[in-house]
C-alpha cells in the first residue's frame, strides 16, 4: 500500500533507482563481475517467465548500470579479453530491449494499483464521514437521554414535594379534629376520643423519591430531605479492539549433526521469512553426505576439499542442484582452486547460478577461518544469498554460514591482509544462515573434475 500511493511514473523511477544501487569492489577480480552479469541476465529471464516483472526489471537495470558505468571504473578493465567485452555489449543490447518492453507493462500495472488506491481512499473517506455522523448521532442520543433523566428527576422531586405538602395538610386537619373531640371528651368522658370510622390519612410518599432524592425542599418552615436519583449511563466499550495472540518463535541454529539432517533439521528450517529478507536457498539433505563421501580420501589424509555450489531460481527460491569439485590444491587448513575458467564453462553448460561454496574441515569443527572469510566475500558481494557450507569430518558437523551484512562485509571488504591473520571477533563477522532450507525432496549431482 505504501508504494501504491505513489504515482506510476514515480514508482518506475524508484524501481530503476533500486536496480542502480550497484557498487564495484576493486578487490574482487573483474572477470567475476562479468560472470555475475551473465547470472543477472539468467535470473532476470527466469523472473520474466514467472511474471515477476519488478524483479526482472531490477536485474536488467543492475546489468545495464554495471556494464555501462561501473565496470569501467575497475583497475583491471583494460585487461579483459576483447571477446568477453564484445559478448557483454551484445547482452547489454538485449537487456536494454527487455527493460524497455517491461516499462509499459509495469506502468499499466502501477496505474491499476494507483486507481484502486484512489478508490480505496475515497471509500475510506466516506466511511470516516459516516462514522463521524454515527458518533455525532450517538452523542446527541446520549445528550437527549441525559435531558430525559433530568426532567424525570425534576418531576419526581415535584411529586414528592406535593405529596409531602398534602400529607401535612391532612395531618393538620387530623390535629384539628382531634382537638375538637378532645374538648368534647372533657365534658363527657364516656364519649370516645375519635369516631370509630375515623382513620389517619395515608402518607403519600414516593418510595423511590424518599430513598433516592437528596434535594432539600422547605415547606411551611419544615425541611424535608429527599435524596436525588443518580443518573447512570453505560460505560463506553470499544468493540474494535481484539485480544492479540503472541507467539514465541524460537531461533534455529544452522550447525547440525550430519545424522540428524534428514529429520530435525529439515523440519526446523521451514521458515518463510528471515532476518535480512533474503531469498530462500533450498539445500538437498543428501548434499553434505555425498560431498563428504567424495572428500573421504582427503579427509583421511587431513587435507581439505572444496567445491562450488550451482543451482537454479524457481518461484523466488534458489535450489542447489550441482556441486562442482574443481581442480584444486589442498592442505590441512586451506584449499585453493585452479583453472577457474573451466568452472565458468561448466556454469554456461548447465545454465546454472553460483550459490556459494562448500569445503571440509578434516580435523576442526564447522566454522569460518580468516581465510574462509576472505574466500566467501566475493561470493556474497555478488549475491547476498550466497552460502558457505562447512563440513567437519572429525566432529560430524555441518554449518551454513554467511558474513554479517552490516559488519562482516565491511570489515573483510576493507581488509588487505592475506593468509591466516586475526580479525576482531566482537561483534561477530559471520553467522549461521537462516535463509537456508534443507529439503529431502531435492537431489544434488556432484561433478568431480579432480580426476580429469
Amino acid at each position: 500500500m505504501a508504494t501504491a500511493m505513489l504515482e506510476p511514473s514515480q514508482r518506475l523511477r524508484d524501481l530503476f533507482s533500486k536496480g542502480s544501487q550497484v557498487d564495484i569492489n576493486h578487490n574482487v577480480p573483474i572477470r567475476r563481475y562479468y560472470r555475475s552479469c551473465q547470472e543477472l541476465m539468467r535470473m532476470a529471464s527466469v523472473y520474466l517467465e514467472e511474471k515477476d516483472l519488478e524483479n526482472s526489471y531490477i536485474l536488467y537495470a543492475k546489468y545495464i548500470v554495471l556494464s555501462v558505468e561501473k565496470l569501467k571504473t575497475h583497475p583491471d578493465f583494460n585487461n579483459v579479453p576483447a571477446a568477453e567485452k564484445a559478448a557483454n555489449r551484445k547482452a547489454l543490447k538485449l537487456a536494454f530491449e527487455k527493460a524497455e518492453k517491461l516499462k509499459p507493462l509495469l506502468k499499466n500495472k502501477y496505474e491499476e494499483a494507483y486507481k484502486k488506491y484512489i478508490q480505496q481512499q475515497e471509500r475510506a473517506t466516506e466511511l470516516a464521514r459516516l462514522e463521524k455522523e454515527k458518533r455525532r448521532q450517538e452523542e446527541e442520543n446520549i445528550k437527549a437521554e441525559i435531558e430525559n433523566q433530568k426532567r424525570q428527576l425534576e418531576k419526581e422531586q415535584m411529586d414528592a414535594f406535593l405529596n409531602e405538602r398534602r400529607r401535612k395538610e391532612l395531618e393538620m386537619e387530623r390535629l384539628e379534629i382531634e382537638a375538637k373531640y378532645s374538648d368534647q371528651a372533657a365534658k363527657d368522658t364516656k364519649q370516645p376520643l375519635l369516631p370509630i370510622d375515623f382513620a389517619l390519612p395515608p402518607i403519600f410518599c414516593n418510595s423511590s423519591s424518599s430513598t433516592e432524592n437528596t434535594s432539600a425542599i422547605a415547606t411551611a418552615g419544615v425541611a424535608v430531605q429527599i435524596p436525588p436519583k443518580a443518573a447512570t449511563t453505560k460505560p463506553a466499550i470499544n468493540r474494535s479492539l481484539k485480544p492479540t495472540l503472541i507467539t514465541d518463535n524460537s531461533t534455529v541454529s544452522n550447525v547440525h549433526n550430519v545424522d540428524q539432517l534428514s529429520t530435525s533439521f529439515t523440519a526446523s528450517l521451514t521458515i518463510s521469512k528471515n532476518k535480512y529478507g533474503l531469498r530462500t536457498i533450498v539445500s538437498p539433505s543428501e548434499l553434505s553426505s555425498k560431498f563428504m563421501k567424495c572428500a573421504e580420501a582427503n579427509t583421511c589424509k587431513n587435507i581439505e576439499t572444496c567445491g562450488v555450489l550451482f543451482g537454479k531460481l524457481a518461484n523466488e527460491e534458489f535450489v542447489i542442484t550441482h556441486i562442482l569439485i574443481p581442480h584444486q590444491i589442498g592442505a590441512p587448513d586451506s584449499c585453493d582452486t585452479t583453472r577457474e575458467e573451466d568452472m565458468w564453462d561448466f556454469q554456461d553448460q548447465y545454465n546454472g547460478i553460483c550459490l556459494g561454496w562448500i569445503h571440509s574441515h578434516p580435523s576442526q569443527t564447522a566454522f569460518l577461518s580468516s581465510v574462509d572469510l576472505h574466500t566467501h566475500y566475493p561470493y556474497q558481494c555478488l549475491m547476498p544469498e550466497s552460502v558457505a557450507i562447512v563440513c567437519s569430518g572429525k566432529f560430524n558437523e555441518v554449518g551454513y554460514f554467511m558474513l554479517t551484512p552490516d559488519h562482516g562485509m565491511n570489515v573483510i571488504g576493507n581488509c588487505r591482509k592475506i593468509g591466516f591473520h586475526p580479525h576482531p571477533s566482537n561483534p561477530a563477522l559471520f553467522e549461521a544462515c537462516d535463509h537456508v532450507k534443507v529439503s529431502s525432496s531435492q537431489k544434488v549431482e556432484i561433478v568431480d573434475w579432480r580426476k580429469k
